[in-house]
C-alpha cells in the first residue's frame, strides 16, 4: 500500500503555491479479491489493486478539476496544471466551496476487519464453494448455478483541503452473491440473493445460497392472473428497489432543478403515517457508512420522513451553499472522474411493528410482488410507473400459486401513501433498505389487459 498521507501532503504543498483561492485533494486506495465458483471449481480468481486521485481548485469562483489513477510523482505536475487552467478558463460559480475543518472528532465506526488479510485464501475459496453447494443441495430442482461469487475489498479514503481539513478512514467489505436456475418439466425460473458485511465471519454464505434456491423453486409453474386491484405485499428486496427510485426526489440538486416529485411538499403528510424514511451515514455495518462524506463533511442521521410527513432533504456543500444552509453530509462520488454531488448513504424505511408472516396472513386475496422489471422507467418527477412484475398469489393468508406475465402500475407517492402495514424485517440491498410493506391496493394488468 502506498503512503497515501505523504502523497497527499506533497500535492497540498504544491497547490499552495499556485495562487488558488481554494483547493482540495481526494485520494482513494483499495485492494480486492473476487472468487467465482462453477460446479465446485474455481471459475474466476482475480486480485485487484486500485488507486485514484481527484484534485479541485478554485480561483475567483472558477472551478478546476483533474483526476488520475496513476499516483506516481511524474503525473502530479500535469494534474496541477489542469486544475489551475480550469480555474482560469471555466465560468464563475458563486456556490462552489469547501467544508471547513470539523470542530469535533468524527464518529468512530467499527467497519474494519483487521483479520481479513490474514485469513488464508483457501478459507475464502471454501466460502464461495459453500455458497454454491448449499444452493444446489437445497432442492433437487436446482439444476444450474450461473454465478456464485465471493468479493472482498479493503479501502482507504483521504480528503484534504486548503482550510486545514484533513481526514482519512479505512474500511473493509465482504460480500456474497449467487444466481441459480430451478427446472421442473419445461418450466425454468431464476432465483438470486446477495449479502454483505464489513466482517468475514459475519457473512452467512449458506443463508445466501439457500435463499436464492428457495426463490427460484417457488416460482416454478407460474401463471398470469386477470386484471384487478388487490392488496399487495412488497418484501424487503422489492421495497428497497422502489425506495431507490423515490430517493432521487430527496436530493437537493433535483429539488433546485425542479425535478423532484416532492417539490414544495416540506412539512406535508405526503405518505402513510406508518412510513418513516431515514438516511444514515453512520448506520452500523452499512455499506455506505463512514465517518464523513466525500468532501469532508461529517455524516449524520437525517430523518427525511417522519410518520408520513416530509421533514427534510439531502445536501452536499454546493447545494447547501445555494440555500445558505449546512451540508447534511451527503456528498458522494461515482469514482474519481467527477466532482462530488448529492447522494444518499444508507437510505431506508424504518421497521414497523408487524411480523412479515402476519402481513401475508392478513391478506384475504392479494399478491406478494417478488420481482419488478423495468422500474428505472418510472417518471422521476410525476412518480408514475407501469412495469412488469412477478410474485406469489395469496388467498386466505396462504400462498397458492406463483404469478408472472403481469404488469403493475400506479404512482410512487400513492404507493407509499397506501402502506397500511410495515414489517419488522428491515434488510439492506446495497445502500437501500426496507422492511416488508403491505399496500392496501395495487393495480394489476393481467390476462385480459
Amino acid at each position: 500500500m502506498p503512503d497515501t498521507s505523504s502523497i497527499v501532503d506533497s500535492i497540498m504543498a504544491r497547490l499552495s503555491h499556485e495562487g488558488l483561492d481554494g483547493y482540495e485533494v481526494y485520494m482513494t486506495y483499495s485492494n480486492g479479491l473476487t472468487i467465482e465458483i462453477k460446479d465446485g471449481v474455481i471459475d474466476v480468481f482475480v486480485r485487484s489493486e486500485n488507486a485514484g486521485l481527484s484534485l479541485r481548485g478554485l480561483k475567483e469562483q472558477r472551478p478546476g478539476f483533474a483526476f488520475s489513477t496513476d499516483l506516481s510523482s511524474r503525473v502530479i505536475p500535469d494534474l496541477i496544471e489542469q486544475v489551475v487552467h480550469g480555474a482560469s478558463a471555466t465560468d464563475p460559480d458563486p456556490f462552489v466551496g469547501f467544508p471547513l475543518p470539523p470542530a469535533k472528532t468524527p464518529s468512530q465506526l467499527d467497519q474494519f476487519d483487521h483479520d481479513l488479510q490474514r485469513i488464508p485464501v483457501e478459507d475464502k475459496i471454501d466460502r464461495a464453494r459453500t455458497l454454491e453447494a448449499v444452493a444446489r443441495s437445497s432442492d433437487p430442482r436446482i439444476k444450474k448455478v450461473r454465478k456464485a461469487a465471493y468479493v472482498e475489498t479493503t479501502g482507504t479514503v483521504t480528503i484534504c483541503n486548503h482550510t486545514g481539513l484533513k481526514l482519512s478512514y479505512q474500511k473493509t467489505l465482504v460480500s456474497g452473491s449467487i444466481m441459480v436456475v430451478a427446472e421442473e418439466g419445461e418450466n425454468a425460473e431464476i432465483g438470486w440473493d446477495y449479502g454483505f458485511s464489513p466482517f468475514f465471519e459475519q457473512l452467512d454464505m449458506g443463508l445466501i445460497g439457500a435463499t436464492a434456491a428457495r426463490r427460484a423453486v417457488r416460482m416454478l409453474g407460474a401463471r398470469s392472473v386477470r386484471s384487478m386491484q388487490v392488496p399487495a405485499i412488497l418484501p424487503p428486496w422489492v421495497a428497497s428497489d422502489v425506495l431507490k427510485v423515490l430517493s432521487a426526489s430527496f436530493m437537493a440538486d433535483n429539488l433546485q432543478k425542479g425535478k423532484s416529485m416532492l417539490l414544495g411538499r416540506m412539512g406535508e403528510p405526503v405518505f402513510s403515517p406508518r412510513v418513516t424514511i431515514v438516511d444514515d451515514g453512520l448506520y452500523p455495518d452499512g455499506i455506505a457508512s463512514s465517518p464523513f462524506d466525500d468532501e469532508g463533511s461529517f455524516h449524520d442521521r437525517s430523518v427525511l420522513v417522519s410518520e408520513g410527513v416530509v421533514q427534510g432533504f439531502l445536501y452536499d456543500q454546493y447545494t447547501a451553499n445555494k440555500e445558505s444552509r449546512r451540508s447534511t453530509g451527503n456528498a458522494g462520488r461515482l469514482g474519481i472522474k467527477a466532482p462530488p454531488s448529492v447522494q444518499a448513504t444508507n437510505f431506508y424505511i424504518r421497521n414497523g411493528l408487524l411480523d412479515p408472516d402476519e402481513l401475508s396472513s392478513s391478506l384475504r386475496e392479494g399478491l406478494m410482488v417478488t420481482d419488478i422489471i423495468g422500474l428505472h422507467t418510472a417518471d422521476p418527477i410525476s412518480g408514475d410507473f407501469s412495469v412488469g412484475a412477478a410474485g406469489l398469489w395469496i388467498n386466505a393468508g396462504e400462498t397458492v400459486f406463483p404469478v408472472k406475465g403481469i404488469a403493475i402500475s400506479g404512482n410512487l407517492i400513492d404507493l407509499f401513501s397506501n402502506v397500511d402495514g410495515v414489517g419488522t424485517d428491515l434488510k439492506f440491498y446495497g445502500q437501500f433498505g426496507a422492511p416488508s410493506l403491505r399496500i392496501s391496493t395495487l393495480n394489476i394488468a393481467g390476462l385480459d389487459a
